[in-house]
């Protein structure tokens, strides 16, 4: 007796044809939607950097059809791992212009960090010529004088600018460093985990082999100085998440809280009334006491938000940054697909850039376009 294959086909037509209008839909709802135009300046003054910390951002411009007010749209080449974005938004790699103008954000980049680095003063030394000048300073406080908003991510407060400079962007991004910058160890005799130089400079200020195994918080300051938080006897659990204050919940429509393994910078901001998210770690008394002692703030700032004289924000973990460059950045609405599919696990590829970052930057972008200015 003869199969009927027919019922069959038909099931596969129709899958594959939702399949398809699955996607061209929302492909040629992107294509129809009209861009958003905003000059944004990206600044990226980190010398020899395996990999732009901000092709994330780039990306993010793309799929929500941002452009310059030229018309032309930002351009990441992954294959040669470096941005051409063009008129006002080039990586910059020496000083500014001498007047900023026709910007409407200018976003302070701080390239992708090697952890295994040296992270002491004298490695920043070595490396100032790639910071921030006064000069540069100057012209982005004038900028923001005038009402650019300015966004500024991790590293660019402490390793790669000097006191001038701080002095310089304090007053804009409403903040100081600590001059101390965290992360979560898993195994704090890994010598992948823990940079060389932080054993280093612990057993030239200690006097002692380093110590330390197990789970735990490394804290590491510009000076040398470390600080080990021990997983079990100064924090419970040494794991460090990001929460989300309830004024930071209303800002980005972000309710859950996220493991957080990279680096991070310690600030202190002027007003507690600017902190959006901070880092929660489980202290103990002992661990309290550790912080005190060593004058660092037991409160860990993540993500600040300054909106008196100036607007500004301030992410202080490297939370753009992009593992794999994502091809589907014009299809409509794919970041909330990615930031719905993409497991709240640690261990997930870009898990942070999709939940956290992708809706941080688009509620900036969105404030930045709101208050948008003619310039004279």
């Amino acid at each position: 007796m003869k199969r009927n294959h027919r019922p069959l086909t038909l099931w596969l037509l129709a899958c594959l044809t939702v399949i398809s209008v699955g996607l061209v839909v929302p492909w040629i709802w992107w294509q129809s939607q009209a861009p958003v135009l905003l000059n944004i300046m990206i600044i990226d003054k980190t010398a020899n950097a395996p990999s732009p910390g901000y092709k994330g951002l780039v990306w993010l411009l793309n799929q929500q059809k941002i452009v310059q007010k030229t018309g032309e749209r930002y351009v990441y080449d992954e294959s040669e791992e470096e941005v051409n974005l063009l008129m006002h938004a080039s990586p910059i790699t020496k000083k500014l212009p001498d007047e900023v103008t026709e910007t409407d954000l200018i976003y302070l980049a701080s390239s992708k960090t090697n952890v295994a680095s040296p992270v002491s003063l004298r490695t920043k030394k070595v490396e100032e010529d790639a910071g921030l000048t006064v000069y540069d300073a100057l012209k982005i406080r004038e900028a923001a004088s005038r009402g650019v908003a300015v966004v500024a991510e991790y590293n660019t407060q402490s390793l790669w600018t000097s006191d001038n400079v701080r002095e310089q962007l304090h007053p804009i991004l409403g903040l100081k460093s600590s001059g101390w910058r965290g992360k979560y160890i898993s195994n704090l005799q890994s010598r992948v985990q823990v940079p060389e130089q932080v054993r280093i400079d612990y057993e030239r200020i200690a006097g002692q082999d380093w110590p330390y195994s197990g789970k735990g918080i490394l804290l590491v300051h510009e000076d040398g100085r470390i600080i080990v938080l021990r997983g079990g006897k100064d924090v419970q659990t040494a794991e460090i998440k990001l929460s989300f204050t309830e004024k930071g919940r209303q800002w980005s429509g972000i309710q859950q809280e996220f493991q957080y393994t990279s680096w991070f910078d310690v600030v202190v901001p002027d007003s507690p009334e600017s902190i959006l998210a901070r880092y929660k770690t489980s202290l103990t008394q002992e661990g309290r006491q550790k912080l005190i002692n060593a004058g660092i703030p037991g409160d860990f700032p993540a993500i600040l938000r300054n909106d008196g004289d100036y607007q500004s924000y301030y992410m202080t973990g490297s939370f753009g940054e992009m593992e794999h460059y994502s091809f589907w950045r014009r299809i409509k609405g794919w970041d909330v697909i990615k930031e719905w599919l993409t497991p709240n696990q640690r261990e997930i590829p870009d898990m942070f850039y999709w939940k956290v970052y992708v809706p941080v930057m688009k509620q900036i972008l969105k404030e930045v376009e709101a208050e948008e200015h003619v310039w004279p």
